[in-house]
């Protein structure tokens, strides 16, 4: 058992974040290799898709680091 239950919290909220992360990237990849196995291909639409779903691992990226930090911080202050 965890002595501060925000401890747990945190830490749940962080995997979920990381989980969600892993799942944005396998979905990507997922619907591009429906592309390249269907041939249908044109450049701008994959790069879009990539860019965008790069853009929201950026910003969960840049979240769930924060979290961390404040998860190291309280952590080490228990």
């Amino acid at each position: 058992m965890y002595p501060d239950p925000r401890l747990l919290e945190n830490i749940i909220s962080i995997r979920d974040a990381m989980r969600q992360i892993s799942q944005e990237a396998d979905a990507v990849v997922e619907l591009l290799d429906v592309r390249i196995e269907d041939e249908y291909l044109d450049g701008s639409t994959e790069a879009e898709d990539v860019r965008s779903v790069l853009e929201l691992i950026q910003s969960l990226t840049l979240e769930v680091g924060e979290e961390l930090d404040a998860y190291q911080e309280r952590h080490s202050g228990s």
